[in-house]
């Protein structure tokens, strides 16, 4: 070996180092030396991977302690990484990528894995236990996975089973692993096997306290005044005007438009005029109708209030909250000029320069005026009368809220006189907010002191954990499963799945964990851009700050994605740029990922017969029907467990369903065939992480879902939940619903009603519209086909007299007319249907003069054309080109 190529192999620093040190020396010596070295490190590569193969776990020991004067940190990882490699492909049969290699072979420490979506986790939590086990020496009883769901820790289970012959290591769930330190008389879940419920026991709290009649006014104050109130009214959304949080006034109209408004009634509306004006309706014991359904120009159009005042007339409200928009305004107009032709129909036009003139009591005595002016009697109901309508379900809100508050305490195992000193501590930002921190305290007191009242002390999950911790802290090491035992001191390795959900009780856990066995390692593997579970209590600070709270403990990426295709890759990483390490997609198939605007959604007659101004549902279908004739399944994501659009269900309420998804995937299945409508299932983005589908389709990408900023956040201000904060977390839940997707990616949303995430994507990532007339229309099963005749101008009969001439004969034999394409239609039951019939009966033919006929099945293809004149009919080639 000469010296040249000696040199070569040392690091540059190194290098200077050595040819300084030659330069003493005589060449004879100088390469005797070097020859001496070069035997060294050979000898020290061999005894490394020998090492790596006899007695993996002091590899790195060895490398610091004897080779790094001879083999460089990276020559190291290298002989590492191709050793792993190697077992993997003997004992597993695969071939993990680099980043896998590294984290399967990592043993030197803590160390936090950061695994982006569709890179694998699972199956390198897996691996690395399987080689632990098989060919590190570690016995079964030695290590712990632990994972935050039963699903995900079965799923580890079932796959460790299939790998591992004989015992497999201890998989369970936190709160499995609490339950088997603490062993509790009675554990309260919300399940039907539980025993007694979690809620049950709230809500008696709740139910004793409403008893007392100071503590019910002051709560019926609470609901009525949370109805009513605003966020914008609120200092939290002042500083953010203020401050211009962001580059400034879009990110302002973002929040703004996100922000959901509830009225006292139920119903969500899109502005705070919007919830003013329904708020005076419903106090005045005014029936309204909330975007009612009218036909505009053969197009569905929704004002914002409607009060029918007979059977074909009333008065309309609208509320222009965006007036000074020039296209707004256009439209705005548009309206104004459908009313005033509509014969019995009045409007009554508000913007929001009337609220902020007036402010909200001005405004409304302004809207009673006016109401009044037009005959509509507004007697304001007593607030009793107003709380005897809203009381039973504000009931089971507040209960909801007041359970999600208790499971925050609990997460931060705070003592009721520590929440006092919180609230003391805390600015509000509303009189609401104040008044729902001086009530909720006492009903924690409460809620603890009914846990301990029991004739066996009941626990909650997070008091099981908190219990567990100081168990654990006190040197109580063991913990019992019906599978079988074990002890926390023996542990040596302890894998933690989803790290990112972590909270201050799970690391409590850990610590004591930690307290009592300082030698075990921990790997920690979870997705900073899949945090989507603070509202539950999670805390990313635990995953952000890993390597202060775990001393000498190592990052590591594992970015490839293997799930989806490199459109859908691209489109997360963009909505996630700036956020940390980007994915890679590891697929070269080519995806699909498009946005389709329901707005632009066009139906056909056989669309508008079977789903009547519901959009939706026959959009979902098409694209539903092209996948599943592909042989593909379809996931279907929804924010939450309602959907933004109007859906018309056949079934008036008559369903088995427990949410509207539920009911919306019965409706769609209606008009499927059997072995299709098994392909289809819907989730909520929450629950559908961890999963995948062929094709999702996200089904509601406008403000107020995503994001959703609830009027019921104000409630948890105290814990940091802030406008930006749930912001940033509702973009992470986007993410995960976007990357479910293997093959195809649908969103769906509105032109003028888009998502502000959405929008960020604009010119980051390809994303065309979906062109609807590429997906053909489905006729369910069920459903009676129609053919639909449209009668319009032949494109040579300028001068003639066209349809005009023959309006009123079409209009009697019970022809629509669209002013939009300028032509006159009609349906027939496509069963029953004769050309011949059709036209000895169009009376309107003898008088036809350039008229022309076109006949379309229930996709709405043309199948036949005719031109009329006189009577006479000649069939003509289809043309495809639109009247």
């Amino acid at each position: 070996m000469n010296i040249a190529k000696i040199l070569d192999i040392f690091p540059f620093w190194r290098r200077r180092q050595e040819k300084k040190y030659l330069r003493e020396r005589s060449l004879k010596a100088r390469e005797l030396l070097l020859q001496r070295w070069w035997e060294k490190r050979t000898l020290l590569l061999e005894r490394l991977r020998e090492t790596f193969e006899g007695d993996f776990l002091t590899a790195y020991e060895f490398y610091q302690t004897e080779c790094t004067d001879h083999i460089s940190f990276e020559e190291y990882k290298t002989e590492k990484s191709a050793y792993v490699r190697s077992w993997a492909f003997g004992a597993l049969d695969l071939t993990p990528d680099l980043e896998q290699l590294e984290a399967i072979g990592y043993t030197e420490g803590h160390v936090q894995v950061v695994a982006r979506a569709g890179s694998g986790k699972t199956a390198t939590l897996v691996n690395r236990t399987q080689f632990l086990e098989q060919h590190c020496g570690v016995a079964h009883d030695e290590l712990l996975l632990l994972a935050f769901n039963k699903d995900a820790a079965e799923e580890m289970h079932e796959r460790l089973a299939e790998k591992l012959e004989g015992a497999i290591p201890h998989v369970m769930t936190f709160h499995a692993l609490a339950y088997a330190l603490v062993q509790p008389g009675q554990l309260l879940l919300d399940e039907p096997e539980g025993g007694q419920s979690l809620s049950r026991v709230l809500q008696d709290v709740v139910d004793k306290h409403l008893c007392d009649s100071e503590y019910a006014d002051q709560f019926r104050d609470l609901m009525l005044a949370h109805f009513r109130d605003d966020w914008e009214r609120h200092e939290d959304w002042q500083r953010i005007v203020s401050e211009g949080y962001g580059p400034g006034a879009a990110e302002i109209l973002q929040y703004r438009r996100s922000l959901t408004r509830e009225t006292l009634d139920r119903r969500y509306v899109k502005s705070f005029g919007e919830k003013v004006i329904a708020n005076f309706l419903f106090e005045h014991d005014i029936d309204y109708k909330y975007e009612w359904r009218f036909w505009w120009n053969g197009r569905s159009y929704h004002p914002d209030f409607t009060i029918f005042t007979g059977a074909r007339g009333g008065i309309v409200i609208e509320y222009f909250g965006m007036a000074g928009d020039p296209d707004y305004d256009e439209m705005s107009e548009d309206k104004r000029d459908y009313w005033r032709n509509k014969p019995g129909w009045e409007l009554i036009e508000f913007f929001a320069s009337d609220l902020r003139r007036n402010g909200e009591d001005g405004f409304r005595d302004l809207l009673k005026e006016i109401l009044e002016a037009h005959a509509i009697q507004c007697n304001r109901l007593s607030e009793e009368e107003i709380w005897n309508q809203i009381e039973s379900r504000s009931i089971d809100r507040f209960t909801r809220i007041v359970m999600g508050f208790i499971q925050r305490c609990r997460k931060l195992a705070l003592s009721p006189e520590q929440l006092a000193e919180k609230v003391r501590n805390h600015k509000c930002v509303s009189a609401v907010e104040e008044q729902f921190l001086n009530l909720v305290q006492p009903l924690y007191a409460g809620y603890l002191q009914q846990l301990q009242s029991t004739e066996e002390e009941a626990e909650d999950f997070d008091g099981l954990l908190q219990k567990a911790g100081e168990l654990v802290s006190a040197g109580e090491t063991d913990f019992q499963r019906k599978s079988g035992g074990g002890n926390l001191k023996r542990i040596r390795f302890v894998m933690i799945d989803e790290y990112q959900d972590f909270s201050e009780l799970f690391h409590r856990l850990m610590e004591a964990v930690r307290e009592q066995n300082p030698r075990a390692r921990f790997f920690c593997v979870g997705d900073d851009w899949q945090a989507i579970n603070g509202f539950a209590g999670s805390d990313l600070y635990f995953f952000q700050n890993f390597e202060k709270l775990f001393e000498g403990a190592h990052t590591l990426p594992v970015a490839t994605n293997y799930r989806s295709a490199p459109q859908i890759v691209d489109v997360g990483n963009a909505l996630m740029r700036e956020h940390g390490t980007p994915a890679r997609a590891h697929k070269q198939t080519i995806g699909n990922v498009k946005i389709g605007y329901i707005d632009t959604f066009t139906m056909t007659s056989q669309e508008e017969k079977d789903h009547s101004d519901d959009k939706l549902t026959p959009a979902v279908l098409r694209l539903v029907n092209k996948a599943v004739n592909n042989d593909k399944d379809v996931v279907l994501l929804s924010r939450m467990n309602r959907l933004p659009w109007k859906i018309h269900y056949e079934d008036d309420g008559e369903s088995a369903a427990n949410n509207e998804l539920e009911r919306f995937l019965e409706l769609l299945h209606s008009h499927l065939p059997t072995d299709q409508a098994e392909k289809v299932k819907i989730l909520t983005a929450h629950r559908s992480k961890g999963l995948e589908g062929n094709v999702v389709i996200v089904l509601d990408a406008v403000p107020q879902c995503y994001p959703l900023i609830h009027p019921d956040s104000i409630f948890t201000r105290i814990f940091d939940s802030t406008i930006e904060r749930i912001t940033a977390e509702e973009r992470r839940l986007f993410y995960v619903a976007l990357t479910r997707a293997e093959e195809d990616l649908y969103v769906l949303t509105e032109t003028d009603n888009v998502s502000p995430f959405l929008e960020d994507l604009e010119g980051k990532a390809a994303m065309p519209r979906v062109i609807w007339s590429d997906y053909p229309a489905v006729l369910s099963p069920s459903s009676d086909a129609i053919i639909t005749i449209k009668v319009g101008n032949q494109r040579s009969s300028y001068g003639k007299g066209g349809n005009y001439a023959i309006k009123d004969v079409l209009r009697a034999e019970g022809y629509k007319w669209d002013g939009g394409s300028k032509v006159w239609h009609t349906t027939e039951p496509a069963a029953r249907f004769s050309l011949e019939e059709f036209q000895d009966k169009a009376e309107w033919a003898a008088d036809a003069e350039g008229i022309e006929v076109r006949f379309y099945d229930y996709s709405d293809t043309q199948i036949e054309r005719y031109h009329v004149d006189y009577g006479q009919w000649r069939r003509v080639s289809i043309d495809r080109v639109p009247f």
